[in-house]
Order: C-alpha cells, then sequence, then structure tokens
C-alpha cells in the first residue's frame, strides 16, 4: 500500500514548553498536511493518525480535534498510549504492576506529568482518557504491550471510546515492554503488532 508517512517533530517537554506546545504541533502539521494534499499528490480523504506513548496522545487529542473541526480522518492508530495526565494518572493497576520495567518506570512518567502540566494548567484538556465525548471519532487501533506501566491507559480508553461508540479494536501483547514496536529485532511480538498495523491501516485507507 503505497502512503506518504510524515512524522512530525514536535517540540519536547522541559521547563519551559509544555505539553501543550506538542500538541500543537501535532495538529499544525495535520491540517498542513490536509491543506497541502494536492501538493504533496495525496488524497486527503485517506488520512490517518498514528502515534506510541506520548505520541499517541498527541494523536488521540488530534482525532477529537479534527473531529470538531469537521476533518474527516480515516483512521487513528494509538501503540501504548498515554492518555492520562491528570492527579490518577499514576493510580491505574498497570503502574503499580510495572512500576520499574526496563524501558519505562514510574519515576520517568513522574517527570513527565511534572513537565506536562504546569501549574495553572487544567490537566483534563490534555488528556484523552477525560475528554466529554469520543463519540463520532475515526475509527480506532489501540495496541497495548501487557509489561508496560501505560498498559491500563491504553485499556481503559479503548473501554471509553468503545462505550461512546466509536469503533475500536484493542490488542494486547502479553509479555511485551514500552515502545516494543521500537525494537523489532528485540521484541518478538513487535512483527506481529506491525502486521496488525499495517492490514489495519490497508483496510480503513484503501478499503
Amino acid at each position: 500500500m503505497p502512503a506518504v508517512v510524515v512524522s512530525v517533530e514536535h517540540r519536547l517537554l522541559d521547563q519551559r514548553t509544555p505539553l501543550s506546545a506538542a500538541i500543537a504541533d501535532g495538529w499544525d502539521v495535520l491540517q498542513y498536511v490536509v491543506q497541502a494534499a494536492e501538493q504533496w499528490g495525496i488524497d486527503p480523504a485517506r488520512t490517518a493518525v498514528f502515534g506510541e506513548s506520548c505520541g499517541a496522545l498527541i494523536s488521540a487529542l488530534a482525532a477529537i480535534r479534527a473531529r470538531e473541526s469537521d476533518l474527516h480522518l480515516k483512521a487513528q492508530v494509538l501503540v501504548n498510549p498515554a492518555v492520562d495526565v491528570t492527579e490518577t494518572m499514576l493510580d491505574h493497576a498497570s503502574v503499580t504492576q510495572h512500576a520499574r520495567t526496563p524501558t519505562l518506570a514510574a519515576p520517568v512518567l513522574q517527570l513527565f506529568q511534572r513537565l506536562a502540566v504546569p501549574p495553572g494548567t487544567d490537566p483534563r484538556v490534555l488528556s484523552p482518557l477525560y475528554a466529554d465525548s469520543l463519540n463520532g471519532l475515526a475509527p480506532a487501533l489501540v495496541v497495548v504491550p501487557t509489561h508496560d506501566p501505560l498498559a491500563d491507559h491504553g485499556r481503559r480508553y479503548a473501554e471509553r471510546l468503545q462505550a461512546a461508540g466509536t469503533s475500536t479494536r484493542l490488542t494486547e501483547y502479553p509479555g511485551a515492554g514500552h515502545a516494543f514496536l521500537s525494537t523489532p529485532g528485540l521484541a518478538q511480538q513487535a512483527d506481529a503488532a506491525r502486521v496488525e498495523i499495517r492490514e489495519f491501516l490497508r483496510a480503513h485507507l484503501v478499503g
């Protein structure tokens, strides 16, 4: 399946750059790609968003904003998504169960939360899990590695999407860790996940 893939080099979190900046970058790029579709030689009616971890949070919020802006996406793929930066971010059972995995540890999530949400910022606005409405969104594939502090983030978000009537597939990869998709030579589940993602995108972008 031929496709144009755009990787967003969004601003990274630090003490002066909150999560909202990265979210804005993701949305700006999505709008630009759709608006410049003709010069890129692509069909704007066949557009999807795809992200991992914080990138999945950015993609999920872009999908929500796309619905509100009448920008019609065909699909969204969210891999080990972080979808909760509120005070409940670390309360999910998977965070306690997998607090010290080799690829992601709870202290990193604590730092992420501190940088993501400056004092005075409403964290719910930055948390897809707490969006007011998740109906009418692009069909979603939520990929959850089970050996990941964020596993329950993905599970709960998939449940909310399904409850809202958004077509959603949740797939769990037992024993896989955070960011496993990026290490196909090390994580044996990565190849199967990549196949599933390609098939999901092909079905929604071509079908």
